[in-house]
């Protein structure tokens, strides 16, 4: 009985020693036992122990195989900037002893450190790969959830694993993860641009177009599957569309004299918002869904750059209507343009561009001359102020938000050297992604792909 009672106030002090060490994460009741928030700061990510996958009884073993995806989960853990994994060797031992065993000793888990605990499964049947995924809170001692996926003999292993560690971040965090995700980037040949898009870690980089030419802003379509952009290739700057599944789906949608540039497309429907010059001067329209051009800018000076809110009321853009050759960050109405009044929102600088609106509606990011160097800057549309959110050294342009809001990419100049670059908000770490001879501009974020 003492030996009861000891025991019980260990786990009692050893709790209150785990909440007072790791705040201001903050416990819940309710699943899961460990939620944090993203938009701030947070040093005490949560602690989580990850086992080597292990082969189901049954099954060929391949260790390669069991390697790489070890290796793609842990990767995709780190990337994500919510999690410490503790280190292997501190829990050899215990997994060592949990082998072949149907218990798991979370008490034993949570005494070596660890909030989370995930064990994985792998076996290979038929010809097709089955991967079992289990959570642990080691705080509340309780199965959180379990996965299980099935894919074809070509595997798609990381694409497997990428799923599932954006159902830990939406377990962990209530949005979902984007290690599935991808970034499309334009990289240039000798005097050309082709579009290319690569994974969130990095990985699989693809080359889309192969026009030969000049392209310009790639923009991802709601649904992942169309990819919209401008291209010189009919010797004039036209809107071009490529299905991203069946890349001999080429159309080009507008063959206007002058530009047709800038295309952003709306969130909630199938409407374009793009920069035209046929009227001798560069102004914003949006395409409707009967194709019909709808003007929404009527100013002599230059407008350009539109993005739309996740709502598709507003679009901001860029304008220098402010003279003096300095371009602003303005507001206006989706449905009223310009002639409903507009709302600037960047000051002290004297050169901003690239609005970029934040999947929550409530941020939009730009590029701003700041002393000598272009930054990224991030205006909250509640407090109505702008917040430096790059400060290396390099010049930082074109920003694009990941669909959940906590990551942007954008182009980081330095010297001769153009790579795309991503950076979580709330924190000061930054990971290039890009690493092509080619370079890597205009990045531009899928949102979350359904293939």
């Amino acid at each position: 009985m003492f030996l009861k009672i000891n025991r019980f106030l260990l786990r009692f002090l050893f709790l209150a020693i785990v909440l007072y060490s790791i705040w201001p994460i903050s416990f819940v009741a309710a699943d899961p036992g460990v939620r944090i928030e993203m938009k701030r700061t947070t040093h005490e990510n949560v602690r989580v122990a990850v086992t080597q996958f292990t082969l189901m009884k049954g099954s060929a073993g391949s260790r390669r195989l069991e390697l790489e995806a070890y290796k793609i989960l842990k990767n995709d853990l780190r990337l994500s900037e919510v999690f410490l994994q503790i280190e292997p060797n501190v829990y050899k031992n215990l997994e060592q002893k949990e082998l072949g065993e149907n218990g798991v000793d979370l008490w034993a888990w949570h005494q070596l450190g660890a909030q989370w605990l995930i064990k994985a499964e792998y076996g290979i049947f038929n010809g097709k790969l089955s991967l079992t995924f289990r959570l642990y809170d080691t705080v509340s001692e309780k199965f959180l959830l379990g996965k299980r996926y099935s894919v074809t003999k070509n595997f798609l292993l990381r694409k497997v694993i990428h799923r599932y560690a954006d159902e830990l971040v939406l377990q962990l965090t209530g949005k979902r993860g984007v290690a599935e995700t991808q970034i499309a980037f334009l990289s240039r040949n000798n005097q050309n641009t082709e579009i290319f898009s690569i994974d969130f870690d990095g990985y699989n980089s693809k080359k889309i177009t192969n026009d030969n030419t000049l392209n310009l802003t790639p923009a991802w379509s709601p649904t992942g599957r169309w990819l919209i952009y401008t291209s010189y290739a009919g010797n004039n700057p036209d809107l071009v569309m490529i299905d991203r599944y069946n890349k001999l789906q080429r159309r080009v949608l507008l063959h206007m004299s002058g530009l047709n540039a800038a295309p952003s497309w709306s969130p909630v429907d199938d409407r374009l918002c793009l920069v035209l010059s046929k009227d001798e001067n560069s102004e914003i329209y949006i395409l409707e869904n009967n194709r019909k051009l709808r003007r929404l800018t009527r100013h002599f000076n230059i407008d350009t750059s539109p993005t739309w809110s996740p709502d598709g009321k507003k679009i901001a853009f860029t304008s220098d209507r402010s003279g003096r050759g300095a371009p602003q960050i303005y507001i206006m109405d989706a449905l009223l343009g310009d002639k409903g009044g507009v709302e600037r929102i960047s000051y002290n600088s004297s050169y901003n561009d690239n609005p970029a609106w934040s999947p929550d509606g409530d941020k939009i990011a730009y590029t701003a001359r700041v002393g000598r160097q272009f930054q990224i800057k991030i205006y909250n549309l509640i407090t109505k102020n702008s917040t430096v959110f790059t400060k290396s050294i390099g010049n930082k342009e074109q920003p694009s938000w990941s669909p959940d809001g906590r990551f942007l990419a954008y182009r980081h100049k330095k010297g001769s050297t153009k790579q795309t670059y991503i950076q979580r908000l709330g924190s000061n770490k930054v990971r290039q992604l890009t690493f092509g001879v080619g370079g890597g501009t205009n990045p531009s974020w899928s949102p979350y792909l359904k293939r």
